[in-house]
């Protein structure tokens, strides 16, 4: 579930807000189910955060620290969890801050019309299989993550950024 959560941050990243809402739709392959999330992230100098209210969760990530909160009481999370979550943060970042050079580095990028799709490189493609980012009149109206277990996460984004 960690991962998941890191994966829609990514995903949430090429928004050039500082702070909007999402809808998040995880699909659970195992499971066979799809579970609703409303969210919101915000972007700040030194880091990110992301919350769930309606389940009380939060992730933080400032100054190359990571925080998860379940109920407003810190979880702690093993040192390999950590290390993924920090390394979908920083990818997050990279792609708030529209630095395509260093997304390239982490990524393979394709332009299709609306859609662009980002390969990973490196370790990441052991967990993700690919992102599409689709924009609709130069908007971006969602972001769909495949994970190599066949689940997929969809990020439709309420406030519309270019």
């Amino acid at each position: 579930m960690f991962k998941i959560s890191i994966i829609i941050m990514v995903l949430s990243l090429s928004i050039m807000a500082k702070n909007f809402n999402f809808t998040e739709l995880r699909y659970s392959d195992a499971i066979g189910k799809t579970i609703e999330l409303q969210g919101q992230i915000t972007f700040s100098k030194d880091g990110l955060s992301i919350l769930y209210p309606k389940s009380k969760r939060a992730l933080k990530y400032f100054d190359d620290t990571l925080l998860y909160e379940l109920n407003n009481e810190v979880v702690e999370l093993d040192f390999m969890q950590q290390q993924y979550m920090i390394q979908y943060f920083e990818i997050l970042i990279l792609l708030h801050n529209g630095d395509e050079s260093s997304l390239g580095s982490e990524f393979d990028i394709n332009k299709k019309q609306e859609v662009i799709v980002l390969t990973p490189k490196g370790t990441l493609k052991n967990y993700i299989n690919k992102i599409e980012l689709f924009k609709e009149n130069k908007l971006l109206e969602y972001v769909k993550l495949y994970l190599n277990n066949n689940d997929s996460i969809m990020i439709t984004i309420h406030d519309k950024v270019k």
